[in-house]
């Protein structure tokens, strides 16, 4: 016969378990100093150039990983935007990226989409397993 559990000693449990960010937390690495993120310029030349061009502007070369809040930041950056300022067969691209910066003010330009997805999934990537906080650069070669 199945007993029933209390409700108040399943909360107990449920809050007793670590959440998905501790979880996280105990999986990834921060590697000392500043990690290097490699991208062909070959492969990359438009988020390249827009790259060198905000580091001219005064944007940070070296950004510190933060994913919290980093979908709220693009949201914002890209609402002040006119929608109607979209071309086809391109994206807008932002350094720093919504996940390396703490505002959501980013310096933004049109780059290829394909570049840019593939940009940024292979930055994903390359940041997958380091924690928050963590610094990290671009590198181009």
């Amino acid at each position: 016969m199945l007993r029933a559990v209390p409700l108040c000693l399943l909360l107990l449990v449920l809050l007793a378990l670590p959440s998905r960010p501790a979880l996280a937390r105990e999986r990834c690495s921060t590697p000392p100093g500043v990690h290097t993120l490699a991208f062909s310029k070959a492969k990359y030349p438009h988020v390249r150039a827009h790259f060198r061009a905000a580091l001219r502007r005064g944007w940070p070369r070296t950004l510190v990983l933060n994913r919290p809040g980093a979908d709220a930041r693009r949201d914002r950056l890209l609402d002040h935007r006119d929608t109607r300022d979209t071309r086809d067969g391109y994206d807008r691209d932002e350094y720093p990226p919504a996940v390396g910066r703490g505002r959501w003010r980013a310096d933004v330009r049109y780059v290829p989409s394909s570049e840019n997805r593939s940009h940024g999934a292979t930055m994903g990537n390359a940041l997958r397993g380091l924690c928050d906080g963590t610094r990290f650069r671009y590198v181009f070669r």
